[in-house]
């Protein structure tokens, strides 16, 4: 699974936060969406929300504190330890606490 995140005045934290809130939403007012996999992806959501390190993930990348608009991309694997951000032609792994 892939979660595309825009990142414009908020850090990597804050956008998945406001990308969750806007997907919770889409579950309960668009009866024509897949329900199954929103479910999944709130869900992964949810796990990176309380579990990343977004303070060492903004400290080592700092193009990660939404100062400037960049697109980023959440990969989501089978086990977290493989998950991974791509953004500005890097990909990194999620530092988890």
């Amino acid at each position: 699974m892939k979660i595309e995140l825009t990142l414009k005045k908020y850090c990597i934290h804050t956008a998945a936060h406001k990308y969750q809130e806007r997907a919770i939403l889409r579950y309960f007012h668009n009866k024509r969406i897949n329900k199954a996999y929103l479910e999944k992806e709130i869900d992964n959501l949810q796990y990176f929300l309380e579990n990343v390190d977004a303070g060492q993930m903004r400290s080592r990348y700092p193009d990660l504190n939404g100062k400037n608009r960049l697109d980023v991309r959440l990969i989501i694997a089978d086990q977290p330890k493989m998950w991974q951000i791509q953004f500005s032609g890097q990909i990194v792994d999620v530092i988890w606490k």
